[in-house]
């Protein structure tokens, strides 16, 4: 027999180590997600890293891609061999992508359509400026000029 004054066995540590580990896990989770940081910023540099991907299928694939945008969502295109638009068949591009409670506005107004050929030149000879305004009123200005996408520095 062990003696009272011995202390605690490693077991008994262990099971106190997981029951903690056990509850700060559901303490976190019943939590839910934060919000981390400004939203117009979240969804300009997603956006950004989206255009410039699908700049690269573009030039990989030497098919024509439309970036288009209205209702608070955008979505990528491609033109098919007949002629008309389809969505992108790379998933995270053709799916609209909801921006929530930003207001997406571009060079053509709250609706429009950007178009890049296989060889990145934009239709338009234009470049694209997007703007995003977040509820707190934070805009994030976002250039495209079928090459490379970029953050406006504000």
């Amino acid at each position: 027999m062990r003696s009272r004054d011995a202390g605690v066995t490693l077991v008994e540590v262990l099971v106190v180590l997981v029951l903690v580990g056990i509850m700060a896990g559901a303490i976190g989770l019943s939590l839910g997600p934060a919000d981390r940081g400004d939203a117009a910023n979240r969804e300009a540099t997603l956006l950004i890293a989206r255009l410039n991907r699908a700049a690269d299928e573009a030039l990989l694939t030497g098919a024509a891609t439309a970036f288009v945008w209205g209702d608070g969502t955008y979505r990528f295109e491609v033109r098919q061999i007949d002629g008309s638009w389809g969505p992108h068949p790379i998933e995270l591009l053709g799916t609209p992508h909801q921006v929530g409670i930003i207001n997406f506005s571009g060079d053509g107004g709250s609706d429009g359509r950007y178009v890049v050929d296989g060889d990145l030149l934009p239709a338009t000879m234009a470049a694209l400026r997007l703007t995003m305004r977040s509820a707190n009123g934070s805009d994030e200005v976002v250039s495209f000029d079928g090459v490379n996408a970029l953050q406006d520095p504000s």
